[in-house]
């Protein structure tokens, strides 16, 4: 048996893009044959195709950090099949968060937003989702927790937006939809839990996953799809613009976004709900490059989509979409609204990766959990599987903290995360009201044009569905051709 020597297995392999990718099989001292792993990386691999995330090689220093994180937290890395070529992304960002070098960042579009601004045969409008305001401060020098709603506001219409809308407005309509669709579900006590399914990095894991379990996705769509579809329904029609004409700004926090945006379920009469998104940073960069400081703006929403309650305003913080759903839930089954410990439920916030709490509403006792980044989810979801699981309703959002954690945002620390969710939550106190069926923009647009909650309108506009997308998680050229009819 001949062996190897080091100078011959080195030339057996070459590093390609950070990866050390090696020869198919070579003959080892101790081993009969010893068929080597197709790669040994150095960086998680992003493809050019990847809507949310790019990958610098000229700055990639192969400390693995990112591998590190896409493994430990999000269960991604080393759960599939790895093959050159192949690989598997939620688009959540844990991988920018870590990289100490640059190398990963998001996937940038905010030059798309400058060409549409100039564009004068278009309508931009901008909606700013529940972070943005307690984070984009922290780039431009000012304390983290800083709260500057109305300075977006008045930034992004000297940008050269036509409107600006809250998108808050639209986590109040998710919270109508989703506790009537938890108020169904129990009563008919069907596909219990009830996740969420705001986050679309959560929504991916599922539908690759977990396939089987689709079913306990709420089928609410995510708020910025609902703004959109409302954006070129509701909105086009209130102020008689043509909805091909409008191009719908996302303004996130998140990097999931980006791939959201893009599925082919969120269309809505043959129109993309949101037709770009960009990140907080993107944000920050494109008023930098205005010379547009955010301490100097001043300004307001756009009426017809710019109100929103307190807990509209929580979406951004771990547990806050679960609060307020619960808060909605509460009214729709006693007919009052919660006061107390029940309204801040301080049980399910904070920084914790597992929050639950079992909550009295009427003669019913719920069991709910909230839970961050997707190695806490999953044993929810073996739970479920196994028939095990004591919970009614779940939260899941992928970036620790919530929506405020998000890889979008500006660099954290766990103080920063802290500041940001008692900013979100000193809003919602401050709020001039608190629920999310009491804001007036709610109201009418149910009464003048969506109906009610799980209406038929309701329904073709602010519902989705889910799809089997466990063939992701095989190689392109290994998975079964699919069937002609």
């Amino acid at each position: 048996m001949d062996k190897i020597s080091r100078r011959k297995f080195l030339e057996k392999s070459l590093l390609i893009n950070g990866s050390v990718v090696l020869g198919s099989a070579w003959i080892c001292p101790f081993l009969e044959s010893f068929t080597l792993p197709q790669a040994i990386l150095y960086h998680v691999q992003i493809q050019d195709d990847n809507p949310a995330i790019a990958w610098s090689q000229d700055k990639c220093k192969g400390c693995r950090d990112c591998l590190t994180a896409c493994a430990e937290k999000q269960l991604i890395q080393g759960s599939y099949k790895s093959v050159r070529g192949h690989h598997v992304c939620i688009h959540c960002g844990a991988c920018i968060q870590v990289c100490p070098y640059g190398a990963l960042t998001e996937k940038y579009n905010y030059r798309e937003v400058f060409s549409a601004l100039e564009d004068p045969s278009k309508i931009v409008i901008a909606s700013i989702a529940p972070s943005v305001p307690a984070g984009i401060g922290e780039f431009f020098g000012l304390p983290s927790g800083s709260y500057l709603d109305g300075n977006i506001a008045g930034a992004c219409k000297t940008l050269g937006f036509d409107y600006v809308l809250n998108n808050n407005f639209s986590a109040d309509l998710t919270i109508m939809e989703e506790a009537h669709e938890l108020q169904r579900r129990m009563e008919g006590n069907s596909a219990l839990p009830q996740f969420t399914s705001c986050c679309p990095a959560w929504v991916k894991y599922v539908e690759m996953y977990y396939p089987s379990l689709v079913k306990h996705l709420s089928t609410t769509r995510s708020p910025f799809s609902m703004q959109g579809a409302l954006v070129k329904s509701y909105f086009a029609r209130k102020k008689k613009i043509d909805p091909a004409r409008i191009v719908h700004v996302a303004i996130a926090p998140c990097t999931a976004k980006k791939y959201e945006i893009g599925r082919e379920e969120l269309t809505t009469d043959g129109l993309r709900s949101t037709d770009i998104e960009i990140t907080t940073n993107e944000l920050a960069m494109m008023l930098r490059e205005k010379n547009i400081h955010i301490a100097g703006q001043k300004g307001a929403f756009d009426s017809s989509m710019g109100k929103a309650s307190g807990s509209g305003i929580i979406f951004g913080n771990s547990g806050g979409v679960m609060r307020a759903a619960l808060r909605t839930a509460h009214y729709n089954l006693t007919g009052k609204n919660p006061a107390g410990d029940f309204l801040e439920l301080k049980e399910l916030q904070g920084l914790t990766g597992l929050k639950e709490a079992t909550v009295k509403i009427g003669d019913r006792s719920l069991n709910v959990a909230v839970v961050y980044e997707m190695r806490n989810a999953k044993p929810i979801l073996e739970q479920v599987m196994a028939g095990t699981c004591k919970y009614d309703f779940v939260e899941v959002m992928a970036c620790q903290g919530g929506c405020i954690g998000g890889a979008g945002q500006p660099a954290k620390t766990i103080s920063d995360l802290e500041n940001r969710m008692k900013a979100l939550d000193s809003a919602d106190a401050g709020a001039a009201f608190r629920f999310s069926h009491e804001n007036p923009e709610i109201r009418t647009i149910y009464r003048k044009f969506l109906g009610k909650p799980g209406g038929k309108d309701a329904e073709r506009l602010l519902h989705t569905y889910y799809t089997d997308k466990s063939e992701l998680l095989v190689p392109a050229k290994s998975r079964k051709p699919a069937k002609v009819s």
